[in-house]
Parts: structure tokens; C-alpha cells; sequence
């Protein structure tokens, strides 16, 4: 069966199913749904735990054979295997094999990363979630971290002024451990359960982390000032600029293309299901089409080729400048005039 995170908790209470594969990108989330499967485990009578990591050469068939088997003393087990990737062709073998005819007295607890949809129809799979759970850990995104920070901080029994909220987001964003972690140490200084400004300043340090999709989506959406910090936090963090080419120059290339379509007279639904734009991004280039003239989409067009021009050392400008006028264009704030 398919598990929503939302769904866990009351899930847990029931007779555990045997096998359990937990997914996603999230470390925090996915750390907390297995301690709480443990923990549930526990209370079932399940006292002995095993932990391996799936490593190239593994011998699954031995690893297979080990979850029928009852320990020494007769009870009852939790095998936790963590994966660095998706399962190669031999544990998917393995998985899909055991599945069939799991041991009563094994609990499997599979700790996957993010699975695409083709992983998530492989055999293996769903022959898995056939017997037991499948649980997609959800994506804590610049959209959804206020809620998810917002329900963090009444758990804890945290209450902040809109200037202390503001800055904590800010200083935790794409870090959600941090973030946990910060929320820890504000419960031991807040004063009657208050964070002001001053509090979340003196205590919480810069702990946020972005990648290259983020900065594309928060410049689409129009935010230039956070567009830029994540560029610079980019940069601190030793990104490299091709990436980050990568992530700008796409989205850089479609808007320009989808301005140029449009003006010929195309519909902008008909043009983006043509340049590929999932149904989620359609929004964000909706929005950026509207703020974006013909010269702006040109000045684009040069500028990725300046960026890839200088990150090959084949111009004199640092292709970090670059990169931030690309952001900035795709949000609608240009730093310099467009080109006529």
C-alpha cells in the first residue's frame, strides 16, 4: 500500500506489515520515520535490529536468506537496509524474490533516496509495496518550508514575531536538519516560549542550503533579492558555475523561446507543452512571460553565451557576474538596461 507522511503515525499503531520502503531526499524525514517504525517495532515485540548498506558486490542472496532466519533466541527483527541509490539489477532480484514470501517474524525497513516514477513501477517495487508499505517522503521546498517551520515551532512550543520567523526561515532554508537542530537550541533561550528578531539573530547561525533548481524557480517567481543570496550561498558552498549555467541557461533559453513564440502569435499552452515545461513550472514561466519583452528575451540569449564564454575563460568577466545578470533578467529586475 501507498503511505502518505501524514498517514504514518496512525499507521504505526496497527500491526506493522512486513516490508517498508521509505524514499526521499529529505534526510530529517526520512531519519524520523525510521525511528518511528522502530519505535512501533518495539512495542510489537520486534527486539533485535540489523543494519547493512547496499554496496556494489553485496551478496543479497546471503542477506535474503538471513531475514528467514530467527535469531538465537527465537524473536523477532527489524533488518534495515540503507541505499545510496535506487537497488541495482541484483537487489532488485533479491527484493522482488523475498517479497513473494516474506518471513513473518522480519521486518524489512528499505531507506531509499528520491525514486522517479519509472523506479517507483519497477518490479521489484511493487512487489514490495504489494506486501508491505511504500512511503514517499514529501519535498520541503521554498513553498512549503513556512508550514512545515510554522508546525515545528508549535510543536516546540514556539511562538514568533513576524521579523524573528522571517530571519529563522531565512538562516535554515533547504536544511531542514539544521533547522530541527535550531529550533532545539531556540526552545533552551526563548523567553516564555517568544522568539523575537533579536533571539533567532544571537542564536541561530546561517545554515541554508540551495541548489541550482531552487535559484531558477525563485527567479521565475520574481524574487531577486533571495535569487541572489542563494547565488552567493551557492558560490560559499563551492558549486560550480557550470551547474548553475546549466540550471539559469535552461529556464533562460525556454522563457526566450517562449517570448519569441508567443509574439509570432503561438498560444502559450500549445508553446509550452512544445519546449517540455512541467505542469508545476508552468506557473512560474506564465508569470515571468508576462514581465518579459522581446528585448529582455534577447539580452538572455547573450547572456548565456557570455556566461559559458567566461566560465571557459574565453573572456575577461567572472562567471559568477554573469550569472547573477542572468537571474536577475529572469526575475524581471535587469541590472543593467536591456540591449535595444
Amino acid at each position: 500500500m501507498k503511505l502518505r507522511w501524514d498517514q504514518l503515525g496512525r499507521h504505526a499503531r496497527e500491526p506493522l506489515l512486513p516490508v517498508y520502503a521509505v524514499f526521499g531526499d529529505e534526510t530529517l524525514l526520512q531519519q524520523e520515520a525510521a525511528d518511528l517504525l522502530r519505535r512501533a517495532a518495539r512495542a510489537q515485540g520486534y527486539s533485535e535490529r540489523e543494519v547493512h548498506h547496499a554496496e556494489r558486490g553485496m551478496d543479497w542472496n546471503e542477506l535474503m536468506a538471513g531475514l528467514n532466519t530467527l535469531s538465537l533466541f527465537g524473536d523477532r527483527k527489524i533488518v534495515e537496509v540503507r541505499f545510496a541509490g535506487k537497488p541495482d539489477t541484483a537487489a532488485a532480484a533479491a527484493l522482488e524474490k523475498y517479497a513473494g514470501n516474506p518471513s513473518p517474524d522480519t521486518l524489512l525497513l528499505l531507506l531509499l533516496p528520491k525514486l522517479d516514477g519509472t523506479a517507483q513501477k519497477a518490479k521489484w517495487f511493487v512487489a514490495c509495496e504489494n506486501v508491505g508499505v511504500s512511503l514517499q517522503l514529501p519535498v520541503i521546498d521554498a513553498s512549503t518550508l513556512p508550514d512545515w517551520l510554522s508546525a515545528r515551532l508549535q510543536q516546540a512550543g514556539l511562538r514568533t514575531d513576524p521579523e524573528g520567523f522571517a530571519l529563522l526561515r531565512e538562516r535554515v532554508e533547504g536544511n531542514l536538519l539544521a533547522a530541527q537542530q535550531e529550533i532545539e537550541k531556540l526552545k533552551l533561550v526563548a523567553v516564555d516560549g517568544l522568539l523575537t528578531a533579536d533571539t533567532v539573530r544571537a542564536t541561530v547561525g546561517d545554515s541554508a542550503r540551495y541548489n541550482v533548481y531552487d535559484i531558477a524557480d525563485c527567479a521565475l517567481a520574481g524574487d531577486a533579492v533571495k535569487a541572489a543570496r542563494m547565488l552567493n550561498g551557492l558560490r560559499a558552498e563551492g558549486e560550480s558555475e557550470s551547474s548553475v549555467l546549466w540550471a539559469l541557461g535552461k529556464d533562460a533559453r525556454t522563457l526566450a523561446a517562449l517570448r519569441e513564440g508567443a509574439d509570432a502569435g503561438q498560444p502559450v499552452n500549445a508553446l509550452m507543452q512544445q519546449n517540455g515545461i512541467w505542469q508545476k513550472r508552468q506557473g512560474l514561466f506564465q508569470r515571468a512571460l508576462q514581465r518579459t519583452p522581446a528585448s529582455a528575451a534577447r539580452q538572455l540569449a547573450d547572456e548565456v553565451l557570455a556566461a559559458d564564454m567566461a566560465i571557459k575563460g574565453q573572456s575577461a568577466e567572472s562567471g559568477w557576474d554573469v550569472l547573477l545578470r542572468i537571474a536577475m533578467l529572469l526575475a524581471g529586475r535587469p541590472l543593467f538596461g536591456a540591449r535595444p
